[in-house]
C-alpha cells in the first residue's frame, strides 16, 4: 500500500523489419508441449490473403475517479496505460462473412514514442456500445464510458458492472496477448490479434475490439539505483486523424458455408442457485465446414415472447465434445419459473447451426427467507440510574463505547438508552442475555462519577460449568479523546480516575467488561446471576438472566476472521500468547514468516541437499494439530489457516535465475522450476504423512518489485507486484506460480489442504487468469461487484474460495464495524474477514491504532475490545449458518433475511488510491444487531439441531490443469522480441 515514484524509460524505434528478423526470447529448451508455464510458441506467417480494414469507430476511458463516466470517442488520440486507461475500437467485418480467418495485424501510429506500446492484449466485447463524441473525458449521456456502454442508459453487462465486466475473459469473452514491433521511422507500430477475437466479431458474437496495455509500470536498475515508472501514458492516434488513423489486416484463406452441427445433451440444474437462475450446460458440437465452432446464439421464451439471451452469459465453444455452461442469472424471472431455452451453434465463419431447444425450470427456492420475529423486546428507555456509593450505574452493549470524560457514545443513541436498552432495565435491575452453548457473550458496566475503589463481581452461584470473567478497560488516546479499547483483568477493585491509566486523566466514569462463556455441556434454559457493585462501603445487586439456547456453536470455525500479523509473533514462549488469544476469540493469528528479501524466519535448516521439515514441525506442529490450545473452549482445534514459508526466493534463490523480463516464463529458468516443483511437492508429501488435514496452508506470494526503490536490488525478491497485483503482467506472474504450485503438489498431497491465495485489491483487472488455478482469493476492499466477479467464477468453471481484507474499525469509530464486517463479507458468500495488521506496537497503549487488536506488555497478552467484537461477528455468522442448514434455506435467501433486520449497507474509507480501505457501517447500530441475533437464535434453538464439529466445510478447490481459460499468447503471430527492464 505504498505510493509509486515517476520517472522517465526511454524506448528507440526500430523499424518492424528490424523486429521481425532480430533478436527474439525463445521458449526455454526443453519446453513441455501444452505447459501453461512455458511461453507457448507462435505461428507465423499466416495462410492465405491479407485485407486492410479501417477502423470505423473508437474511443477509450480512464477508470479513475470522474474520468470513469468520460467519453473520449471524439478524441484524436486514443490512450493504453496499465489498468488506468482502455481502448475500444472496431472495424466493418461484413466483408469477411463466411470466410475463414488465419492471422490479423493491428496497425498503430504512435503519438508518443517515448512511450510507445510494449505488450497489449486485444479482446472480444460482450456488449454493444456507442462510441460517442466527445473528448477530455467530458461525460456524454448515451455514450460509452469506463462505468456504462450508455451513460444514463445502459449498463455493460449486468447492474452495476462496468467495461471490464464486457471483455478480457468476463462475459464469455476472449482474448490473448502480443509484443508490438518499435515504432518504425514514422511511428507505426503491429499487433498480432488472435483470429478467434476476430472471428467472433464476424459471427456476431463480438461487438468490436478492447485493448489494454499489459506491462503497465516499468522499471529500469541502473549503477546501483532501481527506478520505478508508474504507469506510463502510452498514445495513438484515433480514426479521426485520417493519415494516422488505425487498421486492422486480416489475412483469411478458404471459405466455409456449412453451418456446424446442432448442440447435443442439454440439460439444466438449480442446486445451490437463488431463485430465478439455472445452470444450462450443453456439449459443443463439430463444425464440417473447415472451421470451428467459435460459440452460439441462445433465445429464451416466457409466454409468446421471444427474447435473445444477453450476449454476456452465453458461453463461447470448446472443443468438440466438451461441455460448456450458461448461467440463467440477472434477468426478471419467478422462482420456479419455466423458460424455454433454444441454442444455436455458431461457426468462426458465421453459419448458425440447427436450434435445439429445452424448457428449463429456474430455482424456486426463496428470494428472502423470512426471520420470524421474537417476542424480546427492548426495554424501555430510562433516565433514572441505580446508583451504588456515589456512582451511576448503567449497562450497554459490548459494541458500545462511552467517553471516560465527556460521557458522549460511540455510536449515539436517544436520550435514555443508559437506563433502558436491549439488554438492560434499570428500573427492574436487570442484564438480560442470550447465548449459544460454546458461545461467549458480554455486556459493559459504565459507572459514573468517582470512587477510590469499585468491586465488582460477576457470579451463577447454581451454574458451576459457566465461565465468568470481568476486565476493566486501558484507555488509549485517539483524535476523539481517550476512548476504552485494551482489556485487562480487574484483578481486584478499580480506582475512578484510574491512576494506572494516564491517558484517562479528568475521567468521570469508567466502563468494566463482564464475560460469560457457555460451555458445551450446559443444558438449555433459563440460567440466573448476579453482578454485584461495591463502592464506598455500598453494594448493589444486578440481577443477570442468561437463556441458554439449544443447539452449540461448531468448534471448527465455518468463517475465519484472519488476524493477519508480520513479525513479533512465534509459536514459541509469549508469542504463543498471541496464538491462543486469538483462539479463544475465534479468530485465527496468521503471521507471515518471512520478509520483502524472500528471508524466512524459522525457516526449516538444510540439511545436505533436503530441508528438515521434521524439525520445523517441532516448532509450528502444536499449531496445525491444535495441541497448542489445549484447554481453551475450542480445546485442541488446529489454527485454520497458515502462510507457508515458501515465496520467490525459497527456498530456490531467485537471483541466480532471474533472467530481465517482465513475463515470468522469459524470467526465470527451467532450473528454478525444477527445484521450486520438487521443495513443494516434498512438503506436500509430508504434510499428508502428518496428517495436517484441518488447517488451510496457504502458499502466498506478498512481496511488490517497487520495494527495490530506495532498498537497493536486494530489497525486494520480487519482480512483479505480487500483493495487491496491479497490471497484467504481474497477475500473469502470480499465475504462473500457481501453476507450478499445483503441478507440484497434486500427484502427492493426499488429504492435506494446500492451496494457492492472492491478496488482490484490483480484481476487476484480473480477467480470468486466476480460475482453476487460485484455490483462495483475497479482496481488498470488498464490495458487491468483486463478489460477483467470484460468483461467476465459481458457477462456471469450479468452486473456489473468497474473503475479504481492509483494515478494523479505528479506536475512536463505532466498534460496530467488526461484527458488521463479518455479517455483510458473509452475506456476499465469503468465508472470512482479515484486518491486514492485528498487533499493536508499544506506543498503541498511549495512542490508539487501527491495526493494534493484540497489546502486550511485560505482564502478558491482551485483547482490544476490536478483537472481542471479531468474535461478536463470527459468532453471528455461525448463527445465521445454522439457521441456513436447519430451516434448508440457501445462503442468499438467508443473507436477504438478514438485511431485512439490520442495515449494512457500507462505504469503504480509503486513505490513497492502493489502500485497500476500511468498511464504514452508519446505519448498523448494536440494537439491530442484537436484534438479527436473537431472532436468529431463537428460530434456531426451536429446531435443536445436533452439534456439528464444523457447520459448513470447506473442501480443496478441484484442481484440473488440463482444462484451464483457453489465454495468454496469441497463437499466429510475428516474432517480435518483448521489452525488457532496462
Amino acid at each position: 500500500m505504498l505510493r509509486c515514484m515517476h520517472s522517465q524509460v526511454s524506448r528507440m524505434g526500430l523499424s518492424f523489419a528490424a523486429i521481425i528478423l532480430g533478436a527474439w526470447l525463445a521458449a526455454p529448451s526443453g519446453a513441455a508441449a501444452g505447459d501453461p508455464t512455458e511461453r507457448a510458441v507462435s505461428t507465423w506467417p499466416p495462410k492465405g490473403e491479407a485485407v486492410r480494414l479501417p477502423v470505423t469507430r473508437d474511443t477509450w476511458f480512464g477508470t479513475l475517479n470522474k474520468e470513469n463516466v468520460g467519453n473520449n470517442g471524439g478524441a484524436s488520440q486514443m490512450k493504453l496505460k496499465g489498468q488506468q486507461e482502455y481502448s475500444l475500437f472496431d472495424v466493418d467485418v461484413a466483408g469477411l462473412k463466411g470466410k475463414l480467418v488465419t492471422g490479423a495485424l493491428w496497425h498503430v501510429r504512435c503519438a508518443s514514442l517515448e512511450q510507445p506500446l510494449l505488450r497489449v492484449s486485444v479482446s472480444s466485447v460482450a456488449s454493444p456500445w456507442v462510441e460517442g463524441t466527445s473528448s477530455g473525458y467530458k461525460a456524454q449521456e448515451g455514450s460509452a464510458c469506463y462505468k456504462q456502454a450508455e451513460l444514463g442508459k445502459r449498463d455493460w453487462t449486468f447492474p452495476g458492472s462496468t467495461f471490464m465486466e464486457a471483455c478480457f475473459g468476463r462475459g464469455h469473452t476472449v482474448w490473448r496477448f502480443a509484443d508490438a514491433t518499435r515504432p518504425d521511422e514514422k511511428g507505426w507500430q503491429t499487433i498480432a490479434v488472435e483470429p478467434d477475437v476476430v472471428a467472433a466479431r464476424v459471427a456476431g458474437l463480438s461487438e468490436g475490439f478492447a485493448v489494454a496495455d499489459d506491462v503497465g509500470n516499468v522499471w529500469s536498475y541502473k549503477d546501483d539505483k532501481f527506478t520505478w515508472t508508474y504507469f506510463p501514458n502510452r498514445f495513438i492516434y484515433s480514426h479521426e486523424q485520417s493519415a494516422s488513423a488505425p487498421w486492422l489486416e486480416v489475412w483469411t484463406d478458404g471459405e466455409d458455408h456449412e453451418a456446424p452441427e446442432a448442440v447435443t445433451d442439454v440439460a439444466a440444474s438449480t442446486e445451490g442457485l437463488p431463485a430465478g437462475e439455472a445452470l444450462v450446460t450443453w456439449v459443443t458440437p463439430a463444425d464440417k465446414g473447415g472451421g470451428k465452432t467459435l460459440g452460439f446464439n441462445v433465445t429464451y421464451k416466457v409466454g409468446d415472447q421471444s427474447k435473445p439471451m444477453p450476449r454476456y452469459l452465453v458461453p463461447m465453444a470448446g472443443k468438440p465434445g466438451e461441455q460448456v455452461r450458461m448461467h440463467i442469472v440477472d434477468l426478471p424471472f419467478k422462482p420456479g419459473e419455466s423458460v424455454e431455452v433454444t441454442v444455436s451453434a455458431v461457426d468462426s465463419a458465421g453459419n448458425v447451426g440447427a436450434p435445439v431447444t429445452k424448457t428449463v425450470k429456474l430455482s424456486a427456492t426463496p428470494r428472502v427467507f423470512n426471520i420470524a420475529e421474537t417476542d424480546v423486546k427492548p426495554f424501555p428507555s430510562s433516565q433514572e440510574l441505580p446508583e451504588v456509593g456515589g456512582l451511576k450505574v448503567a449497562v450497554v452493549d459490548l459494541l458500545d463505547k462511552v467517553h471516560p470524560t465527556t460521557g458522549k457514545m460511540i455510536p449515539k443513541h436517544p436520550d435514555g438508552y443508559l437506563g433502558g436498552n436491549h439488554i438492560w432495565s434499570a428500573g427492574q435491575k436487570l442484564v438480560r442475555l442470550q447465548a449459544a452453548r460454546n458461545e461467549a457473550v458480554c455486556f459493559q458496566v459504565n459507572l459514573a462519577g468517582k470512587s477510590r475503589g469499585v468491586g465488582l463481581e460477576l457470579a451463577f452461584p447454581d451454574q458451576p460449568q459457566l465461565q465468568t470473567r470481568v476486565m476493566r478497560f486501558d484507555y488509549t488516546g485517539t483524535s476523539a479523546g481517550p476512548l476504552p479499547d485494551a482489556l485487562l483483568p480487574l484483578g481486584g477493585k478499580l480506582a475512578i480516575p484510574n491512576p494506572g491509566d494516564p491517558e484517562a486523566a479528568g475521567q468521570k466514569n469508567a466502563s468494566v467488561l463482564c464475560e460469560i462463556y457457555v460451555p458445551h455441556n450446559v443444558e438449555a434454559g433459563k440460567k440466573s446471576g448476579t453482578l454485584t457493585i461495591t463502592s464506598g462501603g455500598q453494594s448493589l445487586s444486578v440481577a443477570v438472566d442468561l437463556t441458554v439456547w439449544d443447539f452449540t456453536l461448531p468448534n471448527k470455525l465455518s468463517f475465519v476472521p484472519e488476524m493477519n500479523a508480520y513479525g513479533t509473533v512465534t509459536p514459541k514462549g509469549r508469542g504463543l500468547d498471541y496464538y491462543r488469544l486469538a483462539h479463544e476469540h475465534r479468530c485465527c493469528l496468521n503471521r507471515l514468516y518471512y520478509g520483502w528479501a524472500g528471508d524466512v524466519a524459522m525457516a526449516p535448516e538444510r540439511k545436505g541437499t533436503r530441508l528438515d521439515w521434521a524439525g520445523w514441525a517441532k516448532s509450528f506442529g502444536p499449531l496445525l494439530d491444535g495441541s497448542a490450545f489445549k484447554g481453551l473452549p475450542r480445546d485442541s482445534e488446529p489454527v485454520d489457516v497458515f502462510y507457508l514459508p515458501f515465496n520467490e526466493n525459497w527456498p530456490v534463490n531467485i537471483h541466480k535465475h532471474y533472467r530481465k523480463s517482465y513475463w515470468p516464463e522469459d524470467a526465470l529458468d527451467r532450473a528454478y522450476k525444477v527445484a521450486l516443483k520438487k521443495e513443494f511437492a516434498t512438503f506436500a508429501k509430508f504434510c499428508n504423512k502428518q496428517g495436517w488435514y484441518d488447517t488451510i496452508l496457504e502458499f502466498y506470494l506478498n512481496n511488490k518489485v517497487y520495494y527495490k526503490q530506495g532498498e537497493g536490488w536486494m530489497g525486494s525478491a520480487a519482480p512483479w507486484i505480487f500483493d495487491e497485483p496491479v497490471n497484467t503482467q504481474d497477475f500473469w506472474a502470480l499465475r504462473w506460480y500457481g501453476l507450478l504450485f499445483h503441478q507440484a503438489i497434486r500427484p502427492v498431497v493426499g488429504q492435506a489442504k494446500l492451496w494457492y491465495r492472492g491478496d488482490i485489491s484490483y480484481s476487476p483487472y484480473e480477467r480470468d487468469m486466476f480460475w482453476g488455478v487460485m484455490d483462495l482469493e483475497c479482496l481488498g476492499g470488498g464490495s458487491d461487484l468483486k463478489a460477483r466477479l467470484e460468483h461467476d467464477e465459481h458457477a462456471l468453471w469450479r468452486k473456489a474460495y473468497f474473503t475479504e481484507y481492509g483494515s478494523a474499525n479505528n479506536p475512536a469509530s463505532p466498534n460496530t464495524q467488526p461484527a458488521s464486517w463479518c455479517l455483510v463479507a458473509w452475506s456476499r458468500g465469503g468465508v472470512g474477514v482479515l484486518p491486514w495488521q492485528t498487533i499493536a506496537k508499544p506506543g498503541a497503549w498511549q495512542k490508539g491504532e487501527q491495526t493494534g487488536l493484540f497489546y502486550a506488555n511485560s505482564k502478558g497478552v491482551f485483547p482490544s475490545v476490536r478483537l472481542k467484537a471479531f468474535r461478536r461477528g463470527q459468532q453471528d455468522v455461525e448463527y445465521l449458518t445454522l439457521l441456513g442448514t436447519a430451516y434448508d434455506a440457501p445462503q442468499p435467501a438467508v443473507a436477504a433475511g438478514m438485511q431485512q433486520i439490520v442495515d449494512l449497507r457500507g462505504r469503504v474509507h480509503k486513505t490513497s488510491e492502493t489502500d485497500a480501505g476500511t468498511l464504514r457501517f452508519g446505519r448498523a447500530d448494536p440494537a439491530s444487531l442484537w436484534s438479527l441475533r436473537c431472532r436468529v437464535g431463537k428460530m434456531v434453538s426451536a429446531k435443536k439441531p445436533a452439534y456439528q464439529r464444523c457447520a459448513r466445510p470447506m473442501p480443496s478447490p478441484e484442481v484440473d490443469l488440463d482444462r484451464l481459460p483457453d489465454l495468454g499468447y496469441v497463437t499466429v503471430a510475428p516474432k517480435v522480441a518483448p521489452v525488457t527492464p532496462e
